[in-house]
């Protein structure tokens, strides 16, 4: 999908085992499954908890608050029109740190971006020419940032 400020972004094909991620976004809800037997949070959504095994998996609103636990700096588009530079980041989830996002942080500069750096969900809206409508969960900074870097 051609965004307004002429960037590209592909539009993920949902199905029946990710929908509620995908379009949690409409609702402003970060939307991950968390296994009822073990409690733990998971990401990208499965079948069975890779933790114990267990089906009994149900959808789930967080907080939308994480923290990074690593990140990148992409100089190179992975498609014509995609955004550079982007920082591309592993987050964690507050709700449970072994359910980590791999997604993209935005209204940050990469040089300000820390290891532990708190952040907050915000979602892209991306029109979908054959289903519902696509809400990307990216994060941006919780608070003023304060970069700390190894050897500053």
């Amino acid at each position: 999908m051609t965004l307004d400020d002429g960037s590209y972004r592909p539009v993920p094909a949902i199905n029946d085992r990710d929908a509620p991620y995908w379009t949690g976004g409409e609702r402003g809800q970060l939307m991950l499954q968390r296994c009822r037997s073990c409690d733990h949070v998971i990401h990208p959504p499965v079948l069975l908890c890779p933790w114990d095994r267990s089906p009994d998996l149900e959808w789930e609103a967080m907080s939308g608050r994480a923290t990074v636990e690593s990140f990148t700096e992409n100089l190179h588009p992975f498609l014509p029109g995609f955004p550079v530079p982007s920082v591309i980041a592993l987050v964690d989830v507050e709700e449970d740190p072994t359910a980590r996002i791999l997604t993209n942080l935005i209204e940050v500069d990469a040089a300000d971006v820390a290891i532990g750096m708190a952040v907050e969900v915000v979602f892209q809206r991306l029109e979908s020419d054959d289903g519902p409508d696509v809400y990307l969960p990216l994060f941006r900074p919780r608070g003023p940032v304060t970069a700390t870097h190894g050897g500053d």
